[in-house]
């Protein structure tokens, strides 16, 4: 199995992803890279500036010098400037929301794209479009942005956080037949709710499960 480099932006996914590795592909041998101050600089500055992208390379290259062949990234906001790194590596380059973002295009024709960082929603919307454009269907799609949250979740208050994601979530079950959450720190919320009505897309777990297809190919 290829060793695995995945960088997070936020401890909030460390564990979770640990887990679900641990669950999933426990004979992964994975490093884990966590930048915390990198996505406040990313929201700061509105994007991924050329300095970020300098340092997302840097991480590229440790992993590289580490053994690994996989290069994952668990954030969103930086999963194109991550992409755009390919022609320097010969490491393969991944972000946690492919699977996802497939399999939301596949079940339905209204999307809609949940997400509590600006910087994240963006780019988000725009790989979503780039693989609806590649898939040949025809589907709309919805964001719903809810930078309180993220507010909430940096300042350490998980039950504001979490009360106004479930609010998004009430409101896209009434605008859409598929949801996506951009965010890996959103998933969490569903476990705390009933059933949804319609299928709730999530990074976390379907990624994991698309990485370990990537893992044991040759």
């Amino acid at each position: 199995m290829k060793k695995i480099a995945m960088l997070h932006t936020s401890s909030a996914t460390l564990a979770m992803m640990q887990q679900l590795i641990g669950d999933i592909m426990p004979e992964a041998e994975v490093m884990h890279l966590v930048e915390e101050s990198m996505i406040k600089q990313v929201m700061k500055a509105g994007g991924v500036t050329p300095d970020i992208a300098a340092r997302i390379a840097d991480y590229v290259r440790i992993a590289e010098k580490a053994d690994c062949e996989i290069f994952i990234t668990a954030c969103s906001s930086i999963g194109t400037a991550v992409e755009q790194c390919q022609f320097m590596t010969p490491l393969q380059l991944a972000r946690i929301d492919c699977a996802m973002v497939e399999k939301a295009i596949s079940l339905g024709e209204n999307i809609a794209v949940l997400a509590t960082v600006a910087t994240t929603m963006k780019p988000t919307l725009e790989y979503v479009q780039r693989k609806i454009q590649a898939s040949g269907k025809l589907c709309s799609v919805t964001p719903i942005l809810m930078e309180e949250a993220f507010h909430a979740l940096l300042a350490g208050d998980m039950e504001t956080h979490d009360r106004i994601v479930s609010e998004g979530l009430h409101s896209a079950y009434k605008q859409a037949d598929v949801v996506m959450l951009a965010q890996a720190s959103m998933a969490r919320v569903l476990q705390q709710l009933p059933p949804p009505p319609v299928p709730v897309m999530t990074s976390p777990e379907s990624g994991i499960r698309w990485l370990k297809t990537l893992a044991v190919s040759e």
